[in-house]
């Protein structure tokens, strides 16, 4: 029983056709279904109206009788006309009534019926002299069984029709089907089943089917072997490639002299080249996969250094780290740096570098980091140490007083857009050498950014003298600034300057700074090229 059901049920997982005609055959079975019952109770409907029809024919045919029959009252006459009604096969019953409600006759062909779906047909029998007077009623009952054989009759009928019709469109399916569709799919998986796709070798699609889907999927079947080959040759292309860069990477890796190295999950290194082993002293016939090194111990104390496998998680999420030891040999200390990154899961890769005489230079260059390049003035980092300075001079020793001079020159920015920037530099070198010639060797001057500078007077307190420096310096402004154009342009400057002094506007040097600032504008808004000392009032603007 179950084998025969397995066979069904695998038909139907692998023949399309029986598989699409089952659908086509149930969905035509559910519409027929429901198409039969409908014209059942059409076709049960109009049997009935049609004996309906057919015993009002025969009351008709005979009234005249029953006319005469009543109006004499014969009975004999009347039940003759009874009998010539119930002769016919669709008339159950016939009574025939006089008017005062006496039977002139009766009869019936079969029992009387409890439920009936059928209505009696009742005729008015008037006297055949006086037509509005009448005599008589005859009733008449259709045999309920009569109609039920011939609506039962058309439902055969219909319902024969209806699976001539279904097993008409079962064979029609199939065979469409299986021509037009699961033939020539067939086909194609046989031929797809022999092809040697590496050859480059495609389908060709039945004669019948190249316009259409079972075209369209052959043509993509071909586009798909296209690819394949494409991938394949790839592949190979590749695979050459990838052993000719091993090599390279292999030649690289024991002669390159930055130090390579591997380590694996647990933060062992497990492969090194010989520029590596120089740096870290590592003896070159040592085998790192059977002996590892833990990558912690290369420079052991070194709070820089973190070990690779507590800091995997890290690395695989932040991606690669760098790290900086120190490595002491014979002949002194080097500096290392190790740059670290993962590679794949369990594993990562890393440079190391000899940075010794970079750290050496960027210890120089900290020193360089305080002066501003363009005018060789002190910068903004070189002020803030200066200032510093000055704060503690002015902790040690309250009763000697410093002033702080900020300067900004007037409309600046038009000299940049009309001449270029190389002018507004030729004119900030031009600054710099005037006030450095007139500061004295303990007074600092810097540059804090563009146009803006600030002059740090030690000890200088006086408001008199701080005006005469300043004046001195306006007037070597009023020389106007030649520039190196080949036509002989000069610019003319301007310049606000702000003051404030630190001991007596205020003790600390970072809000000298800013009373200085708020003077600088006051000046600017005196009219520019001008000079304001911090005033109270200055700080509500």
């Amino acid at each position: 029983m179950n084998n025969p059901m397995t066979r069904l049920l695998l038909l139907f997982r692998t023949r399309l056709a029986l598989r699409t005609t089952a659908i086509i055959l149930l969905i035509v079975a559910l519409l027929g279904g429901l198409f039969l019952g409908i014209a059942v109770q059409l076709r049960a409907a109009n049997v009935k109206q049609t004996q309906q029809i057919r015993l009002e024919e025969l009351l008709t045919t005979v009234e005249r009788t029953a006319q005469i029959a009543c109006f004499l009252a014969d009975e004999r006459m009347a039940q003759e006309v009874t009998q010539g009604l119930l002769s016919n096969n669709i008339v159950n019953a016939v009574t025939i009534r006089a008017s005062d409600g006496t039977v002139l006759a009766a009869g019936r062909t079969g029992p009387r019926l409890a439920e009936t779906t059928l209505s009696p047909v009742v005729r008015e029998v008037s006297s055949p002299f006086e037509p509005g007077v009448n005599v008589c009623r005859m009733t008449v009952e259709p045999d309920q069984d009569e109609v039920d054989l011939k609506v039962a009759q058309a439902s055969i009928f219909l319902g024969a029709a209806l699976l001539l019709q279904l097993l008409g469109i079962g064979v029609c399916v199939i065979l469409v089907v299986a021509r037009y569709v699961t033939r020539p799919i067939t086909g194609i998986s046989h031929r797809l089943s022999e092809l040697e796709v590496e050859t480059g070798q495609k389908l060709k699609a039945p004669r019948s089917n190249r316009d259409d889907e079972i075209g369209a999927l052959v043509a993509s079947v071909n586009v798909m072997i296209d690819n394949l080959v494409a991938s394949l040759g790839q592949e190979r292309r590749l695979r050459v490639e990838r052993e000719v860069e091993e090599r390279r990477y292999r030649a690289i890796f024991d002669n390159v002299e930055a130090g390579l190295f591997e380590l694996d999950g647990q933060g062992l290194m497990r492969s090194a080249n010989p520029a590596f082993r120089r740096l870290f002293g590592i003896e070159r016939q040592r085998d790192l996969d059977a002996d590892p090194i833990a990558f912690a111990s290369l420079a052991p104390g070194d709070a820089s250094i973190e070990t690779a496998s507590g800091r995997e998680r890290d690395e695989k999420r932040e991606g690669q780290r760098e790290y900086l030891c120190e490595v002491t040999q014979e002949g002194g200390s080097r500096w290392i740096s190790l740059l670290v990154k993962p590679l794949e899961t369990g594993r990562l890769q890393g440079v190391a570098h000899d940075v010794t005489e970079r750290k050496h230079a960027a210890e120089t260059a900290a020193q360089m980091a305080v002066t501003d390049p363009l005018t060789g003035l002190g910068n903004r980092r070189g002020f803030d140490h200066r200032l510093a300075v000055m704060a503690r001079h002015y902790r040690l020793y309250p009763s000697r007083h410093h002033s702080l001079m900020m300067l900004d020159f007037d409309h600046f920015k038009q000299i940049n857009d009309t001449h270029g920037h190389h002018a507004g530099d030729r004119v900030l070198r031009h600054v710099a050498r005037t006030l450095s010639g007139l500061l004295r060797q303990r007074d600092y001057i810097a540059r804090l950014g563009g146009d803006e500078f600030v002059v740090l007077l030690e000890g200088c307190e006086r408001h008199d003298e701080v005006e005469t420096l300043i004046q001195r310096f306006l007037a070597c402004l009023e020389t106007p600034i030649p520039l190196e154009d080949g036509a002989g342009t000069e610019i003319r400057l301007g310049v606000s300057l702000g003051i404030a002094t630190l001991g007596i506007d205020t003790d600390s040097p970072q809000q000298a700074v800013e009373m200085a600032d708020r003077a600088m504008y006051a000046a600017k808004r005196a009219g520019r090229n001008t000079w304001r000392f911090y005033a109270t009032e200055m700080a509500k603007t």
